[in-house]
């Protein structure tokens, strides 16, 4: 059974891949830091792909086309988690 710790990895490896093939990332550091905030946030009851498709649609014009996204609930206000 995948831990949240498998989990959280999964979502930053999707999401690494998508930055390295992502050719015009506006302000790339905001969108990793991002990313790290938002693998702490994933909902239990929400996959690694899915919490990945809506970072990246979020995040991705090319991504997403020509639709306007909204922000997630459990993506809003992300601030990178505190380290013990």
């Amino acid at each position: 059974m995948p831990t949240m710790q498998d989990k959280r990895q999964d979502f930053l490896w999707l999401v690494q891949l998508w930055i390295q093939r992502e050719r015009d990332i506006t302000g790339w550091t905001a969108t990793c830091g991002d990313a790290v905030a938002a693998s702490y946030r994933i909902p239990a009851s929400m996959t690694a792909r899915d919490a990945a498709f809506d970072f990246m649609s979020f995040n991705s014009e090319a991504f997403r086309g020509d639709i306007e996204n909204k922000c997630p609930a459990w993506m809003m206000g992300l601030d990178d988690p505190r380290y013990c």
